[in-house]
């Protein structure tokens, strides 16, 4: 008796049959195409690509390594990736990727056919199989050697530039000197100190370029002030002292157009504010007062102080001290002043 149940059972026999057929078709399909696209971009990816042996030797690789090193395929394949390695060397780099089974932009530098050398940043890492055991590695070497050979160029425009901004400042420096000579070496000592006081503070290296900077020109307001009132050997009256106070604000307006990548512009202003308020030209108080200008401020009056000038001999340097130590927190900043005492009671520094 025919029982159309069975019929049914086999096609759906059937039918689940030919489903699964067809997913393996389609697995297998898009497996393909994955491969497809992996070899596409292994072989056309401007990075350099490789497989190695755990020994090292090189199994397989892309064509950017081939164009990149300059070495036949042959020439590859008969090399271990070792010794493709100068810096560092190819046993310590591969030691890195077995102690960390990964790493990325691993700066190495590679040998080329033609001897020269080449900047990379490797990422590798190492193939296992089931049990652990390591099969050998696989990587890729970026080649960073024009962005290398760029950043040695910007290194070397900013060494020139920095030499160029230093020698403007000595040409600047040596104009005040030439026209006061009884200060002749004050921008120099001053400088010295102030750039000692702010290591001592613990300030950054960029203030402390800033610091010098301003110190060795911090006076250049001066060149506005006649001869013969720089170089008066007696008391100074109150109008040649009213014309002396305004070289602060002069040497800002000389140096305020120049782009230095510091505020030199505002330090030179300020070096003769005072924390309290007495300072001129602007009677700026406490914080009001840049960092860099407390520092000078205090570099300023000690070197001031245990110097020669045309009105007095040179004062002892205990006698400086004692005047920035009693002022301490009133006149000039606690923090610089208790710096400025350091270096010479305790670290023996010398203006000289």
């Amino acid at each position: 008796m025919y029982d159309p149940t069975k019929d049914a059972g086999r096609n759906a026999g059937a039918s689940k049959a030919a489903s699964r057929s067809a997913g393996r078709n389609d697995a297998r399909e898009a497996l393909r195409e994955s491969e497809a696209r992996y070899r596409f971009l292994f072989e056309n990816s401007r990075d350099m690509i490789y497989f190695s042996s755990v020994e090292g030797d090189l199994l397989q690789f892309n064509s950017a390594l081939v164009e990149t090193l300059g070495y036949t395929r042959e020439e590859l394949l008969a090399t271990k990736l070792e010794a493709l390695c100068i810096n560092p060397p190819g046993r310590e780099f591969l030691d890195q990727v077995r102690g960390r089974d990964f790493v990325k932009d691993y700066p190495v530098s590679l040998k080329r056919k033609d001897g020269k050398a080449i900047s990379v940043l490797a990422t590798a890492c190492v193939m296992r199989d089931q049990k652990g055991m390591i099969l050998g590695y696989q990587g890729i070497f970026q080649d960073v050697t024009g962005q290398r050979l760029a950043e040695e160029k910007i290194r070397k425009s900013c060494e020139n530039l920095k030499k160029s901004i230093e020698d403007t400042i000595r040409a600047i420096a040596l104009t005040v000197e030439i026209r006061d000579p009884y200060t002749a070496g004050h921008h120099t000592r001053v400088a010295k100190l102030a750039c000692a006081i702010a290591r001592e503070m613990g300030v950054s290296g960029e203030q402390v370029d800033g610091v010098k900077t301003a110190a060795a020109i911090h006076d250049i307001g001066k060149i506005s002030i006649p001869a013969e009132i720089l170089s008066k050997p007696g008391r100074m009256n109150e109008i040649e002292f009213s014309l002396i106070r305004t070289h602060p604000q002069v040497g800002f307006e000389i140096l305020k157009t120049i782009e230095f990548p510091w505020p030199v512009a505002e330090i030179v202003l300020q070096h003769h504010e005072r924390m309290n308020g007495t300072g001129y030209p602007s009677g700026l108080l406490g914080a009001e007062i840049l960092l860099e200008a407390r520092i000078l401020g205090v570099a300023d009056v000690v070197e001031a102080m245990a110097s020669h000038r045309p009105y007095r001999p040179a004062l002892p340097i205990a006698e400086a001290l004692r005047e920035i130590a009693c002022n301490r927190g009133i006149l000039y900043d606690p923090e610089v002043v208790d710096a400025c005492l350091n270096l010479f009671q305790k670290k023996g520094f010398k203006l000289d």
